[in-house]
């Protein structure tokens, strides 16, 4: 029998580092358009999302798939505060009006 919690939550870190590496990629592809330095452009709201986003999916699938109480409470916290730095980015961006691509 599959073990569908085991698959959901591996599914998640897996998808996690599949949006983290498609951000990357978006990242150099825009930076070898616009003739940009990589860093400028991972440094934009639109990419700080995708990346935190990403990030937040991994460290949830780790922390589900976590077999010790005090390592899903850490991968948990790590989590939330990816998903905190992305908030504050976009906020920031929405009170400063940055370019949000």
């Amino acid at each position: 029998m599959i073990d569908v919690w085991g698959v959901v939550a591996n599914g998640l870190w897996v998808l996690g580092l599949a949006v983290v590496l498609a951000g990357l990629s978006w990242a150099h592809w825009l930076a070898t358009v616009e003739g940009a330095r990589f860093r400028d452009v991972l440094g934009r709201t639109g990419m700080r999302r995708v990346t935190d986003g990403g990030l937040a999916l991994f460290c949830t699938g780790v922390a589900a798939t976590s077999r010790v109480w005090w390592q899903r409470g850490l991968w948990a916290l790590l989590a939330l505060a990816w998903v905190v730095d992305g908030a504050v980015a976009s906020h920031s961006s929405d009170t400063a009006g940055d370019d949000v691509s």
